[in-house]
Parts: C-alpha cells; sequence; structure tokens
C-alpha cells in the first residue's frame, strides 16, 4: 500500500470516529462557565443569565411584573382665565380697539399692487385712477391754451394736447378720442395705517395677557370682537369670537364647489387618493377607516407610515423593526376600527414607560398624582412675568379626564 492510500484510509477512520461521538447521547455538551449578566453583551438569548434576554447585543430584563391601570396622567395649568394671568389685564381698554391695524398693518391683506381695470381685482385695496394718454386729436386746431377747453396747446403741432395729468378711470374718462387710461395699479396700502398714532405707544395697551384657560391649559387666545382683529392670523371673518375662514358657503371658492364647514372651506374629495393612507372618500369628506389586513400593514410600515392620526404606534416603533411583523388588530382607542401594530412576546420589547399586556405593549397608568409628576417631568416651577402659573400633574380616569374637558 502506497503512502497516499495509508493516509486517506487514516483520514476516513478518524472521521468516522468523530461522527459516532456526535451521535452518542452521552457526548459531552459544551456550556459557558457563566451566563452574562445584567448589562454586559450577548449574541444569543442563552448567552444571558436567567431572567434576562438579548436585547439589541445587551443582556437585559424582558419582565418587569408591573400591572398596567387605566388611570392616564394630565398637565393642569389652570381652571380659569385668571390662572393664567396673574396680575395682567386679560383685556386692553376700549380705546386700544384696532391698535394692531393701525400701528402694525402698513398693506391691506390679501392685496396686490398689480394693473388693474377696477376694484374688484383689488380684494381688499382699490384700483388707483390712471392717466390718459395717447396724443394729439387731429380735428382739434389750437393756437392758444384758450382753444383747448380741458387741456394744453402743443404750439408745435398746433393741436390740443393731452394733459398727462388728466386723471381717468376708464378711456371714456379721457376727453379726446384718441387718448387711452393706463397706468392703473391697486393701491395696496392701508388707509388707517398710522403708526405715529399715540395709541402705538400707550402703556395700557400693550402687556395684553392673551392667554386662555382652555381644557386645563393656558393657551393662546384667538378670539376676536371685530373682523380687523383677525387680519393677524390671515383670516377675515370674526363670527361669535373667533376667527374663521368662512361663516357661509359664499365666502368660499364655489366654482371649485367650496362649502363653509365649521369656519373652514371645504372641497369635498371624489376619491381615495385625494385623502391620506388609511383615510376613505365618504360623502365628499375623508375619514379615517384604518387598517384592512395584515398586508396592508406590513406595505404601509415599510414605508413608514403612520398609520393612526395623532397617536404613536401601540407596539414599540423601531426603525430598525420588520415591517413583516406588522399585524392588523384591535385599536384600544377606537374600538370601531384596526391599526398596525406589532405583537409582543415581553415587556423588554416594549418602549419606556409600557409594558407587555395581552400581547401588546401598553402605558403602564398611573396610581397617584406623584407619578404623574415623575412621569410629565414637573419640578422646579417658578412664576414669571410671561408664566404667572405653576403646572401640577394629576392622575385621573378616562371618564373623568372626558368630563372635565
Amino acid at each position: 500500500m502506497g503512502l497516499r492510500s495509508f493516509i486517506a484510509v487514516v483520514s476516513v477512520v478518524a472521521v468516522s470516529l468523530v461522527g459516532l461521538q456526535g451521535c452518542n447521547k452521552d457526548a459531552q455538551k459544551i456550556a459557558p462557565d457563566t451566563r452574562g449578566k445584567r448589562g454586559e453583551t450577548c449574541l444569543a438569548r442563552n448567552d444571558c443569565d436567567a431572567g434576562l434576554a438579548c436585547i439589541g447585543g445587551i443582556c437585559a430584563k424582558n419582565e418587569f411584573n408591573i400591572d398596567v391601570t387605566a388611570k392616564q396622567c394630565t398637565r393642569v395649568e389652570c381652571e380659569v382665565t385668571e390662572d393664567c394671568c396673574g396680575n395682567k389685564a386679560t383685556e386692553a381698554p376700549a380705546r386700544c380697539q384696532g391698535r394692531n391695524e393701525i400701528c402694525s398693518v402698513p398693506t391691506l391683506p390679501g392685496c396686490v399692487a398689480n394693473i388693474c381695470t377696477s376694484d374688484i381685482t383689488c380684494g381688499d385695496g382699490t384700483c388707483r385712477p390712471g392717466t390718459c394718454t395717447g396724443g394729439v386729436s387731429p380735428g382739434t386746431a389750437c393756437e392758444t391754451a384758450t382753444d383747448c377747453p380741458k387741456d394744453t396747446c402743443n404750439i408745435s403741432t398746433g393741436y390740443c394736447n393731452i394733459n398727462t395729468a388728466y386723471t381717468c378711470a376708464t378711456d371714456l374718462s379721457c376727453p379726446q378720442s384718441t387718448a387711452s387710461c393706463s397706468t392703473r395699479t391697486c393701491n395696496c396700502q392701508n388707509p388707517l395705517y398710522d403708526p405715529t398714532d399715540p395709541i402705538c405707544t400707550d402703556p395700557d395697551c400693550e402687556d395684553i395677557c392673551l392667554l386662555r384657560c382652555q381644557d386645563s391649559l393656558c393657551l393662546e387666545d384667538k378670539s376676536c370682537k371685530t373682523d380687523t382683529e383677525c387680519l393677524a392670523l390671515g383670516l377675515q371673518i370674526c363670527d361669535g369670537g373667533r376667527c374663521v375662514e368662512c361663516v357661509k358657503s359664499t365666502d368660499c371658492d364655489q366654482d371649485n364647489d367650496e362649502t363653509c364647514e365649521k369656519g373652514v372651506c371645504h372641497k369635498p374629495c371624489q376619491q381615495n387618493e385625494e385623502c391620506p393612507l388609511f383615510y376613505e372618500c365618504s360623502k365628499g369628506d375623508c375619514v379615517y377607516h384604518g387598517c384592512n389586513d395584515d398586508r396592508e400593514c406590513i406595505l404601509a410600515a415599510a414605508r413608514n407610515v403612520q398609520t393612526v392620526p395623532g397617536e404613536g404606534q401601540a407596539a414599540a416603533s423601531n426603525s430598525a423593526d420588520d415591517p413583516r411583523l406588522y399585524r392588523c388588530l384591535p385599536n384600544d382607542a377606537d374600538p370601531d376600527h384596526k391599526t398596525c401594530k406589532i405583537p409582543c412576546e415581553n415587556d423588554g420589547s416594549c418602549g419606556q414607560f409600557q409594558v407587555c399586556d395581552k400581547g401588546y405593549c401598553k402605558f403602564v397608568g398611573c396610581d397617584s398624582d406623584e407619578q404623574c409628576r415623575n412621569y410629565l417631568g414637573i419640578a422646579n416651577q417658578m412664576t414669571s412675568d410671561s408664566k404667572p402659573f405653576i403646572s401640577t400633574a394629576k392622575c385621573e380616569s378616562p371618564a373623568d379626564i372626558t368630563t372635565t374637558k
């Protein structure tokens, strides 16, 4: 037997012995001497100690034994408007009426200094008079100015000449048939604007508290008493104490079938594609309908689309999550519609302030106001001229929140 043949036979025998040992039930299993502690790196679940899971390459606790409560945390800043304003006046004296338009609005909103033929094309502005141009009327000869009843005599031509200072609104306003009315432009200057008016420096008109107590929060006041107060907000109409875009459908663009709905000009939709995703066009309105099936959620998640208006994912929605994990499941906040979620397996797969409850990540809730103060981070509160109130935290049931808001 040659040397090469001998080596081949030995190799086959060695491989066979290893294979037999691998199939032996009594073969010794190799296990790490110690498993990873909390915070240590890992590659797989069994790299970590009992009670820990390998999450993001780190041994971390994945079950926290925290019960979910039905109560939620709310921030409270006021009960009445006076709580928001301290010693400041909530209304300016009557003499300050229209101060913003007089002191801060030099041009009229919605007016552009374009060429015009009438006031209709100038919005809130007016169409300035033009000047007559066009030269000499051949049939009117002259030697002196008295020969031209309204205009001047052009001595070099011997005819009455159009006075360029003669103003007009139409060609018919010009005294000679060959003349035309031109250079008409929109006058957008606010006739009330006068920054030298004493009202602009009146201290009683300044430092007025514009905050109002709404839903227990101090929010900027958008109320009004006159239409002019709405100009700064880009709106035109004061209706029932609030600035709106319209009060009736004729205030809107009826050529585009717009109608006035709750103070806003609304153009009806005709098909779903005019609406956001997870909405459908129903009788001219975009209405939220949620998801229909798992595949819809997978495709939306792949495009990183938010599936619930005003609400984040119920499960942890890390950008690294595989879109194929999403499912179309019931929405706790809206039982009539489904939403896209990733079912959880343990607390460790949920975001902060959440635990895995019945297969879904849920906010842990609260039992006391002090817990909410910690959750909302309300601490070291101080009053000031711009913020004369102190924020507090309350732990309330959803029913109480609905009743008080």
